[in-house]
């Protein structure tokens, strides 16, 4: 196992390719910037700032990323400079830009990150991105009278294209970091986190009034879930029986792997569940502010997710090395992520609806709907990356074992 800091080494030839394709990279900023571009021309400035940053902070100008790696990076813009696929390239740029952060960062920071959680990192950024720009258009739309969003379907292609974008980008490094000279020469064995799977391991605390609480929500749950049967209702029992079932995951992980989890944490799992179950019944609708209060308290459980996540891989892997400062980047870029994939899930399942014929399982409501619910998900990251991180802790610990695919590992 390597870290990403082996792709920064001194080559003159691969230098020389390398600042070429910089070069390339200045004239496209300039070329956009002529054209009134203005985003590409920041998008691409930023680009070589950062493969510019290499050499400077070396202060050696042998010493830059792979020319390789840069060509790749380059290739979305030299497609966008030609006309080519403007609806995709850009999230491609986007993820080339968050893979030269990333060996950057562990090149020259106190962050260590391996070649496939950087991967995922792409993947990460990529799909945030799409959900921050979503909002800050449609921001710009209503503050300042802009036109930059064409509708509901418009936004969501956007989200979709970024995802796919994003994916086809994690892949493709992926696949570069597999077949790479440098990191194939330097790969080196790393433990196997053994040790570290019982690290921290979670004690049950709470108790009765907690569990109670659990009980009276699955109650309420099952008559949610039995009155949809009554009724014949697909969409309200999917929506009512998913989140039941959820809501014995605890029980589960207690009887399969010995994990007792923390009962304020399962009283929260419950809590999230039961609040979309409930609001499928009718309260989305009436209720203009219930479906925020949803998403945020949601979104503080995918938040603690991708907190323990990313504490496992830490666990696991000796070549992974994160500091509070980018677990709590991460953890918002995370929900922001996996809240343009529900939006995604939301947007399949109407179209589906509409194919098929029946109503959609997942409902949107609009344009207002999709970047309220992103803007209150990183509400939900925020709270949790500020106060609630030390729940997910024994999560964490049990899930070091079980995540060494992400850290790159066996």
């Amino acid at each position: 196992m390597v870290s990403l800091r082996s792709l920064i080494e001194r080559r003159r030839l691969d230098a020389l390719l390398s600042w070429a394709v910089t070069g390339g990279l200045v004239g496209g900023v300039g070329r956009f910037a002529v054209a009134g571009d203005w985003d590409w021309a920041v998008l691409v400035a930023l680009l070589v700032a950062v493969a510019v940053g290499v050499p400077l902070a070396t202060r050696d100008l042998e010493q830059t990323f792979p020319a390789e790696l840069l060509g790749l990076v380059a290739l979305p813009v030299a497609v966008r400079l030609l006309g080519g696929f403007p609806q995709v390239t850009p999230f491609l740029a986007v993820g080339g830009l968050a893979l030269l952060v990333a060996v950057a960062l562990d090149s020259f920071t106190s962050l260590e990150m391996t070649p496939r959680f950087a991967t995922v990192f792409v993947v990460v950024v990529t799909m945030a991105f799409a959900g921050v720009w979503a909002v800050a258009i449609y921001a710009a739309d209503a503050l300042f009278g802009t036109a930059f969003l064409d509708g509901q379907t418009e936004l969501m292609w956007d989200l979709v294209t970024a995802t796919t974008a994003g994916v086809v980008a994690g892949v493709v490094f992926e696949l570069y970091f597999d077949r790479s000279e440098r990191i194939a020469r330097l790969r080196v064995s790393e433990p196997d986190g053994s040790a570290s799977d019982r690290a921290g391991a979670s004690r049950p605390e709470g108790g009765q009034r907690h569990r109670v609480a659990v009980r009276a929500m699955q109650v309420v749950l099952a008559a949610i879930a039995a009155l949809a049967l009554v009724r014949g209702n697909s969409t309200l029992f999917v929506n009512s029986g998913g989140p039941l079932a959820i809501t014995f995951l605890p029980a589960l992980l207690r009887r399969e792997y010995g994990y007792a989890m923390d009962t304020g944490l399962a009283v929260w799992i419950t809590l999230a569940a039961t609040l979309h179950a409930v609001g499928a019944f009718e309260l989305y609708q009436s209720l203009g502010w219930y479906d925020s209060l949803t998403h945020t308290v949601s979104a503080t459980l995918v938040a603690g997710m991708g907190y323990a996540v990313a504490r496992g891989v830490e666990r696991h892997s000796g070549s992974v090395g994160f500091n509070p400062e980018f677990r709590a980047t991460f953890l918002v870029l995370f929900v922001l992520a996996v809240g343009v994939a529900w939006e995604v899930l939301e947007f399949a399942s109407g179209g589906l609806a509409s194919t098929v014929g029946g109503e959609a399982v997942l409902a949107q409501y609009g344009t207002s709907d999709i970047v309220n619910d992103l803007v209150f998900n990183t509400l939900g990251a925020v709270v949790v990356a500020v106060w609630s991180t030390a729940h997910f802790e024994g999560v964490a610990a049990r899930l070091a074992g079980r995540v060494g695919w992400l850290a790159g590992g066996d």
